[in-house]
């Protein structure tokens, strides 16, 4: 069939070829078989198949040319383009590409009724969620059953009229398979507008027709300022991002504002922080770094209790100073060097949140050998277990971010931590942490200021739904506060535990004076019963530690023993060494700072010794056999030494403890 085509096609627009032939003549020269086919379409559908042919070699003749004519168009396009307009690429992983989309749904879309969009659902919280769109109803803005959706432009170019300039906005598609040449529309292939819906990735090219970049530079502007109106009511959160191989400052949450007011520590501290930062913050400040050779930086360690508003104190003061607050997950980051990347890509002015610092797993840590005796700081070993290392960035490049000499300048370090004195001093030192804030427990002055927060009327007007506050008169209402203060003990209840039981009591604050005093009570009782709790877990787990030691002497023992010194049972010296214990108990102070220095304290201030020399032992004074000790390269071992039994041996100078 295609050579019939191809036959018609030349015969109808190159002529007859031959003078006197007809086309049907030419068919049955060089198509064989051609006059049983015509007779064929003739007899049975009652057609010309010359007829046929020919015509749809002038559709097809047609529709060649009317490519040709495309391409040519398009090709001319593309030329007026390139020599009569302006643009600037703005890459896919951008905040201005978000905001520029965001400024031509707001304003473009819906005012010039575009019929060719993109649909997405909004992520809750992100930089979309809160935007109060100018010229856009937003019916779904609260509701909280369904996630609302925003329109944007598609693939291809949107047209607009800005500032009596006309512009183009061209949304390229990048990953897919049509579009492989500079147009598809030069091809057969699915135009951009239809290939398929944007991942939010891609990049775009704003056009201006004109030769000057400057009206792109003022519309760039516009977005920036449009993003920036509807943020000023929230805190920018931004998160680090690394989906694959490339990390970045990604995702992004709005936090509402909040009043440093409603962070409750000591005010005078309150006070100097906020001086601080206002000062360092100050144009002067950053010429007498920079002009005496300073590095413009400043730290700060934010540490205390959980629930004492560490991460809000953070929220509030990039709030009251409008920074950015770039929230830092080291655990998620994989290696120094996007570590080192994140605050490369951290703009001048900003705040970077480290939070928990001390439960990373970056943290300076000896080995522990066998031998370790010191159940005094089971407690902290445990800690440093469950913080064991969970990234691959060392302490070596979070310490050269922070202050090393590709650190950037000009941006707040806010570090918190529920344990500072487990961090390692090289974090803190002054240059990388200049203050260190202690949020501790509440005061009975916080708590009043506390109360009257939580049921003075609001500024911004009562909900729409209900009354979330009482109408008291202010006096009464300080009254109350007074007393709510009075009951509670001064540096016991954290912030975070005042607020919860306010909270319960949202709209009574009369009920809530009533019962505060039981409720402290209960408390009271519940924390005491946390503490013995966690007093018992701790001795378990010192008993097993001893039990452990003490599997492990006895097997170095078994492995040590002379089979010739195997006369003397070793359960009845460990009833003797049993018997000293007890012995040892009842001698004095005195005597135990008497003991040599490299000797290590037992378990609940115990303390014994065992010396050798040649054939006989002593234990605290007593001989005993020498077959009961086995000594081997300066240690001493007993063996079948029964768990919970605490028992401290010396020889040759050094200590083995064990229980």
């Amino acid at each position: 069939m295609n050579s019939l085509l191809t036959l018609a096609s030349t015969s109808s627009l190159l002529g007859a070829g031959t003078p006197g032939v007809s086309l049907q003549e030419q068919f049955e020269q060089r198509i064989p078989g051609f006059s049983v086919l015509q007779n064929f379409f003739k007899t049975w559908l009652r057609l010309d198949l010359t007829a046929v042919l020919t015509v749809a070699a002038l559709m097809g003749a047609a529709s060649s040319g009317v490519q040709s004519l495309k391409a040519a168009g398009y090709s001319i396009y593309w030329w007026i383009l390139r020599f009569l307009t302006a643009s600037i690429s703005i890459a896919g992983n951008d905040r201005l590409n978000r905001e520029v989309l965001n400024w031509l749904g707001s304003q473009v879309l819906g005012r010039q009724g575009s019929r060719v969009l993109t649909a997405h659902s909004e992520t809750i919280q992100n930089d979309a969620w809160h935007y109060h769109r100018v010229n856009q109803e937003r019916n779904d803005y609260n509701h909280e059953k369904r996630v609302p959706v925003q329109y944007l432009p598609t693939f291809g170019v949107t047209w607009f009229i800005h500032e009596r300039n006309i512009f183009m906005v061209r949304r390229i598609l990048t990953n897919s398979s049509h579009y492989k040449n500079a147009s598809s529309y030069s091809t057969n292939k699915t135009p951009d507008e239809y290939a398929g819906a944007p991942e939010g990735d891609e990049p775009l090219v704003v056009m201006c027709l004109g030769r000057s970049v400057q009206p792109i530079k003022r519309f760039l502007g516009t977005c920036r300022d449009f993003a920036d109106k509807q943020r000023e009511a929230y805190v920018t959160v931004r998160a680090s991002k690394q989906p694959h191989y490339e990390v970045s400052w990604d995702t992004t949450i709005l936090r509402p504002l909040r009043p440093l007011e409603t962070i409750h520590f000591d005010e005078k501290i309150k006070e100097e922080l906020v001086a601080d930062i206002s000062s360092y913050l100050d144009a002067n400040t950053r010429k007498y770094y920079n002009g005496r050779g300073i590095p413009y930086r400043r730290g700060y360690l934010l540490h205390g209790p959980p629930g004492t508003g560490k991460t809000s104190l953070s929220l509030a003061l990039a709030g009251m100073f409008g920074l950015e607050l770039y929230l830092l997950h080291i655990p998620g980051v994989r290696e120094d060097a996007s570590l080192e990347k994140l605050f490369t890509a951290l703009p001048p002015r900003c705040i970077v949140l480290l939070e928990d610092i001390d439960a990373i797993g970056i943290k300076r840590r000896a080995p522990k050998s066998i031998d370790d005796s010191d159940d005094e700081n089971d407690d902290e070993n445990d800690d440093d277990e469950s913080a064991a290392p969970r990234t691959r960035c060392t302490l070596s490049g979070l310490l050269n971010v922070l202050d090393g000499v590709a650190s950037q300048e000009g941006r707040i370090v806010l570090m918190t931590s529920n344990f500072a004195e487990k961090l390692d001093k090289a974090l803190v030192r002054p240059g990388r942490v200049d203050r260190m804030i202690y949020l501790g427990n509440i005061s009975q002055r916080s708590a009043e200021l506390m109360f009257l927060r939580m049921y003075a009327p609001d500024r911004n007007g009562p909900m729409p739904s209900e009354k979330m506050f009482v109408d008291l008169p202010e006096n009464e209402l300080q009254a109350l506060a007074l007393n709510f203060s009075r009951f509670l003990p001064d540096d016991l209840f954290t912030p975070a535990q005042l607020q919860g039981y306010l909270l319960s009591y949202r709209d009574s604050p009369i009920q809530a004076v009533e019962g505060f005093e039981k409720w402290v009570k209960e408390e009271q009782t519940v924390m005491n019963d946390a503490k013995e709790k966690a007093k018992n877990a701790s001795e378990r787990k010192k008993r097993k530690r001893r039990e452990a030691r003490l599997k492990a002497l006895a097997k170095a023992t078994k492995a040590a023993k002379d089979d010739d010194d195997s006369s003397e049972d070793l359960d009845a010296l460990v009833e003797k060494l049993k018997k000293e214990k007890e012995k040892a108990k009842k001698k004095e102070k005195a005597e135990v700072k008497e003991a040599k220095e490299d000797e290590t304290p037992a378990v609940n201030g115990e303390s014994k010794t065992l010396e050798t020399n040649g054939d006989e032992a002593k234990v605290n004074g007593d001989s005993l056999p020498a077959g009961e000790i086995a000594t081997e390269t300066g240690k001493s071992v007993v063996e079948g030494t029964p768990a919970e039994k605490d028992i401290e041996i010396q020889a040759d100078g050094v200590t083995e403890a064990s229980t």
